[in-house]
């Protein structure tokens, strides 16, 4: 995704939004959205996050928890006190447990509206994103396009002799 793009990335007041892209994309969208968030931050994720280790820098700003099944998601969502909610999504928390799906989903969705809000962050889609796509008020699906590869011809020989002096 190009930054000028990027940087029109946002979450409005008291919504569950899921943006879904490539990795390299979700590292630089949380450190935007920080930049634009004046409260205090919960980061959920699970045992093995890819995008938390580029916010370190706004640290000061938000207080991490990790989440290893989905029954410590609803035990997490229940004891948060925080402004604004960013998960990392973690599809194996639910492989056991997806039944918890729509408890999870609706949850967010509470606490995205009495609060700032909810970023979900995934790096494409899942059959566990789908089955939360009905709690989501906005989804952003970004997809890298490769460009057409400059096809090189293949230059003849050309039929010329050099001249000899």
């Amino acid at each position: 995704m190009s930054v000028p793009l990027l940087s029109q990335f946002s979450v409005s007041q008291g919504t569950f939004t899921a943006f879904i892209a490539p990795v390299e994309d979700l590292t630089q969208a949380p450190g935007l959205f920080l930049r634009k968030e004046p409260g205090l931050i919960l980061y959920l994720c699970g045992n093995y996050p890819v995008i938390l280790p580029d916010l370190t820098r706004y640290s000061d700003r938000f207080v991490v928890r990790r989440a290893l099944t989905a029954f410590q998601i609803l035990t997490i969502l229940d004891e948060a006190y925080q402004s604004f909610l960013i998960i990392e999504h973690d599809r194996s928390l639910f492989e056991e447990r997806a039944d918890l799906l729509p408890i999870i989903g609706q949850r967010c969705r509470e606490y995205a509206m009495k609060n700032a809000g909810v970023l979900l962050l995934a790096p494409y889609p899942d059959m566990y994103i789908q089955a939360l796509e009905p709690f989501f008020h906005r989804i952003f699906l970004v997809d890298h396009v490769q460009g057409d590869k400059v096809v090189k011809k293949k230059r003849t020989k050309s039929k010329q002799m050099s001249l000899e002096v």
